[in-house]
């Protein structure tokens, strides 16, 4: 039983369950970011779902501060490591397609 013998495990245990929970938070905001633009096909929608507030009033340029926003969310759980980069990529690549479809 290394648990009895071993400081350094009590330690690591703690470690894993902070980095656990950091990495909770910043997967559950990219899933929140996919869930609504799944679930939304407006802009104002998906800002209202994700409690967004940008300050231009015109749709096409709070479309762009969303999809860099959302394009954020997901490098920064990229950078974290919490997920793998083909994995960004495709999410990137749906909220691109998600954006053209709103602005044609």
């Amino acid at each position: 039983m290394p648990y009895k013998t071993h400081r350094s495990v009590f330690k690591r245990m703690r470690q894993n369950a902070r980095r656990r929970e950091r990495n909770r938070i910043v997967r559950g905001s990219m899933r929140a970011v996919l869930r609504a633009i799944r679930n939304n096909k407006s802009v104002s929608g998906v800002l209202e779902t994700l409690a967004w507030k940008f300050k231009s009033e015109n749709d096409d340029e709070r479309l762009t501060f969303a999809v860099s926003k959302m394009y954020s969310t997901i490098d920064k759980a990229y950078k974290k490591g919490v997920i793998h980069t083909n994995k960004a990529a495709r999410h990137k690549a749906q909220i691109a397609r998600w954006a053209n479809s709103i602005s044609s």
